[in-house]
């Protein structure tokens, strides 16, 4: 393999919040990472999140390994506060999930599969049909998925012959598009997808964004997230250099060190092997017993 030097990766400080690497660290922060999604929450939902569980990246399978599975990037429940009163309130799930892939054709029906897997996860057994919890999937594009240049879209199943009657089935799906211009969303919202968008100093200009910022900014800054960040483009360079398969090789063996090192759940660094070398699970599996 030629002894070329690499292009430099672009800065961690220059990245934004619709970067998978900085959002992941954003999420799981132990510091920070329940205010940063009960914040975004409550801004893109224009209500109060009293208290959420976060599970950043999480991997749900479906029933064996010939069938898809999906990495929420952000799983997080609203359990509301640990007092209350009425001990049988269910929590409201909420999936966040900022995608730079433009991926129009697909996204329906990603988004059917996503709510049907995650629901899948929330009824135990002999659980009556009520007591499923609301699910919301809210997608953060920086571009426009339905073409008609507003910022905000949001899906709902309805009946098609009595489109005035209220089919409530508790699943919702909001697309917010960062360039959006048309529609009435809040100016909260709006600030907030500018905001995602170019995580700067200028653009935090009401007391959330400040405080948003004040968090990425700190997360940025920290040592552990800095080695992270520059060892996941180590890796990521080596498998792209001249597509060979000793740089597949090597990018792999690369990526299980990084994983273990930050002591990744083995569900998430299979996945992880799977997604970013399009391997299978078998294969993946091997791979890890190999190189762990």
């Amino acid at each position: 393999m030629p002894n070329t030097k690499p292009e430099n990766p672009q800065s961690l400080q220059s990245l934004n919040l619709l970067n998978d690497f900085l959002f992941f660290h954003m999420v799981s922060d132990e510091e920070y990472g329940e205010d940063f999604c009960r914040l975004l929450l409550q801004i893109i939902l224009g209500k109060k999140i009293r208290k959420v569980q976060i599970t950043p990246q999480k991997n749900i399978f479906s029933i064996d390994t010939k069938h898809h599975g999906i990495r929420l990037d952000a799983f997080i429940q609203d359990i509301g506060d640990s007092d209350a009163a009425e001990a049988d309130i269910l929590p409201d799930i909420y999936d966040v999930e900022p995608n730079i892939r433009y991926e129009v054709k697909t996204l329906p029906r990603r988004i059917r599969y996503y709510h049907g897997l995650i629901d899948s996860q929330l009824l135990s057994s002999n659980t009556p049909y009520n007591k499923l919890p609301n699910a919301m999937i809210i997608f953060i594009l920086p571009y426009d998925p339905i073409g008609k240049g507003r910022t905000l879209y949001t899906i709902k199943n309805h009946c098609v012959e009595e489109p005035d009657y209220p089919y409530i089935d508790g699943a919702c799906t909001l697309l917010l598009n960062t360039k959006g211009t048309k529609g009435t969303p809040s100016q909260e919202l709006k600030d907030l997808l500018q905001y995602m968008e170019n995580p700067t100093d200028k653009n935090a200009i009401n007391p959330e964004l400040t405080k948003l910022h004040s968090m990425v900014s700190k997360v940025k800054a920290k040592k552990e997230v800095n080695l992270s960040y520059m060892k996941s483009w180590e890796w990521e360079q080596i498998y792209r250099e001249e597509g060979r398969e000793e740089g597949r090789t090597e990018g792999i063996r690369a990526l299980i060190a990084t994983c273990l090192e930050f002591k990744i759940p083995t569900e998430d660094i299979i996945h992880r092997i799977m997604t970013n070398f399009s391997l299978s699970r078998e294969d993946a599996e091997k791979y890890l017993v190999e190189y762990k």
